[in-house]
């Protein structure tokens, strides 16, 4: 495991083949497309879900901006589907047990002292420790301090932002993804 392996914007993202928790297969980076990865921490992290609900919600404004959205676990997916959230997700979670693509991306990182980082962001607190309540009966069923991480990658395969996370809750804003899209799109058309 390389833990020093850091990927940045103009890099050419992994390519990687799989399959989502319902068996369905799974390939990044297709023909005028851009591509979200979201990695997550645990099946039951209160932040990833919190993260995971968000882009539910916001699934359509990625959808109208040519973008696709891949979730990257490394819970079972015997876990995963535990959670109700990740039941329904109009886009596909991948189960990365191994941490095959977690190494590819170089989402390795730990840290026991991002806790205190959140203590910067009280709503998300609460917010977590509330849907928390509700994920009481799940237990982390891998590395409780690994830490998120999100790459933005456009249609030639190229990461156009990458972000590793400060703490557990530490995911770019939506908004700021569809920008980005938005923006290099335009330069793309002009080129």
């Amino acid at each position: 495991m390389n833990n020093n392996l850091r990927l940045k914007v103009g890099d050419k993202a992994p390519v990687f083949a799989t399959k989502d928790i319902r068996n369905h297969k799974v390939t990044p980076f297709h023909a005028n497309k851009w591509t979200l990865i979201s990695f997550h921490r645990f099946a039951a992290c209160p932040f990833c879900v919190l993260r995971t609900n968000e882009l539910i919600s916001r699934y359509d404004e990625f959808g109208e901006n040519d973008i696709d959205i891949i979730s990257i676990w490394p819970s079972s997916a015997e876990s995963m589907l535990k959670v109700g959230e990740h039941a329904t997700t109009p886009f596909p979670l991948v189960s990365d047990e191994q941490k095959v693509i977690f190494e590819q991306y170089g989402v390795t990182k730990s840290s026991k002292s991002s806790m205190f980082k959140l203590l910067l962001h009280p709503k998300l607190m609460v917010d977590a420790m509330k849907l928390k309540s509700k994920l009481k009966d799940e237990e982390p069923d891998t590395d409780k301090a690994l830490l998120p991480a999100e790459f933005l990658v456009n249609p030639e395969g190229e990461i156009v932002m990458a972000h590793y996370a400060e703490h557990y809750g530490d995911h770019v804003a939506v908004e700021d993804l569809l920008t980005i899209a938005k923006t290099e799109s335009q330069v793309l058309a002009y080129a």
